[in-house]
């Protein structure tokens, strides 16, 4: 795009900045924060004003004290169940969500219409659900370190394999509902351990020697993400190495994972310095990387874009990290969740929009 095209699109996105905070003060948050009316985005958040939420595909999932509610992409209530939770913790994907506290015995799975309540005698401590609705949920069991059980998109129980050995701290179910990968950590190290669905011994197995990793989850393209506060590990998951990428001198705050990418939010730890932005493909190579000037908070990716939320503006980028459009004055954003047709979907005080740039 020339010069031209820039300054114009910047202009628009300003004007529909000032319309969005014009329809705020009459007390009315635009249901979409530009002129593309096509979708007809409409979400009704009474009662989940103050409330958890996460991405479901391109719905989304909220949790209050006393009730959770399942959305879909246009904003639509899928369902709206009664439970209350402590210390809640959410997870969605499309069409589905779950929901439970942590280390608590009770999980409730929202798959499209349908509630399902599961009870874990050992505590959950971990759940991932995968866009055709399998969960994996992992829990403390007598007599072993944990237990990892498998439930399908009707809820139904279907594999369980347990820890004996280690202590497990996460759990991932494969997108193509064929596989579940246990972290878990060692005296060693930290050990991925991968089962398929239709064995009961491992099929692969991976050590990460001297780190402590705290977060494992499949990629869009079926490869392992496996991720400690100094480092990024890319795993094939028949148990190969496919590549590693250290932080050095800087500390993660904040990650997420799109269509063949991840995206890592890094910050130095010297006073008055930023910090900067990197893409890594599901090898470990950059593709992408850029400093950043202003505080970043946060940021959440799906499909080929990224949402970076500033501490005073939202803005949305490509795989190439140009910016596409933001948004100016979004300190009160309560949550900020890139969707993969594209959009990125902004909830603050209780209203929820779509932000196209």
């Amino acid at each position: 795009m020339n010069t031209r095209g820039k300054a114009l699109g910047r202009l628009a996105i300003l004007l529909v900045v000032l319309a969005v905070a014009a329809l705020a003060v009459a007390g009315v948050f635009g249901s979409r924060m530009n002129k593309k009316d096509s979708a007809g985005f409409r979400a009704d958040l009474s009662g989940f004003e103050s409330a958890a939420y996460a991405r479901a595909g391109n719905g989304f999932a909220a949790v209050s004290g006393v009730s959770c509610r399942l959305y879909g992409a246009n904003g639509d209530v899928l369902q709206t169940v009664s439970r209350s939770y402590s210390d809640v913790q959410i997870v969605g994907a499309e069409g589905c969500a779950a929901v439970w506290s942590e280390g608590g015995t009770g999980l409730t799975l929202l798959i499209g219409e349908q509630a399902k309540d599961l009870t874990f005698s050992g505590g959950v401590t971990g759940v991932d659900i995968n866009d055709e609705c399998t969960a994996a949920v992992l829990a403390g069991e007598n007599g072993y370190k944990g237990s990892v059980s498998v439930y399908n998109g009707s809820g139904d129980g279907i594999y369980r394999v347990y820890v004996g050995s280690g202590y497990p701290v996460d759990a991932a179910v494969s997108p193509d509902s064929r596989s579940v990968a246990i972290l878990s950590l060692t005296a060693e190290g930290s050990a991925v351990s991968v089962y398929r669905l239709d064995s009961e011994k491992a099929a692969a197995e991976y050590l990460e020697e001297g780190c402590s990793c705290f977060d494992l989850q499949y990629l869009s393209d079926g490869r392992l993400l496996l991720l400690s506060a100094d480092r990024a590990v890319f795993l094939k998951d028949d148990g190969r190495l496919l590549g590693r990428w250290e932080f050095g001198g800087e500390y993660l705050k904040d990650y997420a994972a799109g269509d063949g990418f991840v995206c890592l939010l890094l910050g130095r730890y010297h006073a008055g310095t930023g910090g900067r932005i990197v893409l890594l493909d599901t090898t470990g190579t950059v593709t992408a990387q850029q400093e950043l000037s202003g505080d970043a908070e946060g940021v959440s990716a799906a499909g080929k874009n990224l949402a970076l939320r500033f501490a005073d503006r939202t803005a949305v980028y490509d795989l190439g990290l140009t910016e596409l459009g933001s948004l100016e004055s979004t300190s009160s954003v309560q949550a900020v969740m890139m969707r993969p047709n594209g959009g990125a979907l902004i909830i603050t005080g209780g209203k929820a929009a779509i932000f196209e740039p």
